[in-house]
């Protein structure tokens, strides 16, 4: 990717995030790039290929963060909820584009982006059920999407405003409980530790 398709990138996905995918037209983004809208084009041939560029870009980054699978269950689970909390943490604006814009995908790239993204919702999904057996499919669904939308929440937050300094510890912390709610009662494999602020290598 050229340095002018980052710039094109870099500037879509800040508007996205400001005032959404429906509310910015190419001509807005080829401004904020620094070139006119129709110099757009040679690099990206409509605003939804800007968008698919960017979900690329997102599960690039969620699926480079999880890195191999970890053979107990429950260090694949606190890894799994580190790496989305510092994702969302570390790439604010692309991840609340990439949560809140999914329906706006259009078909032509939306077969290929999701084989990529189940490739991601199913390492969620099959340490869940390792976690928390008995449990139905769409239970699991359930849980685990109620946990992404928790952790995604400080991407979501307009700048500004009130956060807490340790947010991403936080947040983390939280949704291993929530989670644990799966659990058989009285099963002692579900206390996970204390998530700590060098936890984290990430710009808060």
């Amino acid at each position: 990717m050229t340095g002018r398709d980052q710039q094109i990138l870099r500037a879509a996905e800040q508007l996205f995030a400001e005032r959404s995918f429906a509310g910015v037209g190419v001509d807005e983004i080829g401004a904020a790039a620094g070139v006119t809208g129709s110099a757009i084009y040679p690099h990206f041939r409509s605003k939804q290929a800007i968008l698919a560029a960017l979900f690329d870009e997102a599960i690039d980054a969620l699926l480079e963060g999880i890195g191999a699978s970890l053979a107990d269950p429950h260090d694949e689970l606190w890894a799994l909820v580190r790496s989305q909390v510092g994702f969302a943490t570390s790439h604010q604006r692309l991840a609340g584009v990439w949560f809140r814009e999914q329906r706006e995908l259009a078909p032509e790239f939306r077969r290929s982006y999701q084989r990529r993204q189940r490739r991601y919702l199913d390492r969620w999904l099959a340490c869940l059920a390792d976690c928390f057996p008995g449990h139905t499919r769409p239970d699991l669904l359930t849980a685990m999407r109620g946990v992404q939308s928790l952790l995604f929440s400080h991407a979501l937050r307009p700048p500004g405003g009130q956060r807490a300094p340790d947010a991403p510890e936080l947040l983390t912390d939280l949704a291993l409980a929530a989670l644990a709610r799966l659990a058989a009662p009285g099963d002692p494999s579900t206390t996970f530790p204390v998530t700590t602020a060098s936890t984290f290598e990430v710009s808060n």
